[in-house]
């Protein structure tokens, strides 16, 4: 599925659409007559498929597994722990968070975050749903325990206050995280790259000069002798007695004649 970062839709909508999702799903048509149709409704849907929380054909909404754990929830801190995982499994949100970790911030602004999607990640989405979906993804952290969400003022950009337990939280909830392939980071491709082309360099053999001995198959030596014939008849003769020098045949001092 491709990457629609959810946007024009808030947290409290989600949930009602997993709650009438309960059971057996829900039709469409029921949703419209009870939370109205248009952008919200097709942007809350958007959201929870995204989201991996549903799944829907033209007539019907169901419930995933993950869906089903958020829905049931028993109480509030298991409700926050089921959210908490979906926002860290969604590679936008968790991609995120994670490269705040390694970066030992603890604000995310809105321009940061769009950096990273857009830039680090390529997301390729337009502006205006990545300025809408910034404040969502705040909202919906705040909602799961990840952080506090400062609606930006005063030239203040919006913001995500992280949690103080953050890292803690992610480290738990890591091993239970739903096994997407995760967006590549292009930095860290760049990296990468560089590794793998080092990597797959041939080695050079190393250039036979003489006489040498090698292993052939088996482990048994293989005395090699190359013989180099240069052509002389056309060379000067100082031509001559400076490549018979180079390669010590004739001693210092001594000089050629004619």
């Amino acid at each position: 599925m491709a990457i629609l970062l959810p946007y024009r839709t808030d947290p409290r909508l989600l949930f009602q659409v997993l709650e009438y999702a309960k059971g057996r799903g829900v039709d469409r048509s029921v949703l419209e007559a009870r939370l109205g149709g248009g952008e919200p409704l097709r942007e809350t849907l958007n959201a929870l498929e995204q989201l991996g929380l549903i799944e829907r054909d033209d007539a019907e909404v169901r419930l995933t597994e993950a869906g089903r754990r958020l829905a049931y929830a028993t109480d509030a801190m298991e409700r926050r722990r089921e959210l908490a995982r979906v926002v860290l499994s969604y590679p936008p949100y968790g991609g995120a968070i994670e490269r705040a970790l390694r970066e030992g911030l603890s604000v995310m602004d809105g321009p940061w975050v769009e950096r990273v999607w857009q830039v680090e990640m390529r997301l390729g989405q337009p502006r205006n749903r990545v300025e809408e979906a910034r404040t969502f993804f705040f909202k919906l952290a705040e909602e799961a325990g990840l952080g506090v969400f400062r609606r930006g003022v005063r030239g203040q950009p919006s913001r995500l206050v992280l949690a103080p337990d953050l890292e803690e939280q992610v480290r738990a909830l890591r091993p239970l995280l739903a096994r997407a392939e995760p967006l590549r980071d292009v930095s860290e491709e760049a990296g990468e790259e560089q590794t793998e082309r080092a990597e797959v360099q041939p080695e050079m053999p190393p250039r036979l000069a003489g006489e040498g001995t090698i292993e052939a198959a088996g482990g048994v030596p293989v005395t090699v002798t190359m013989t180099v014939t240069v052509d002389l008849t056309t060379w000067e003769l100082e031509k001559i007695e400076a490549f018979l020098r180079l390669l010590g045949m004739v001693p210092e001092g001594v000089r050629l004649s004619r």
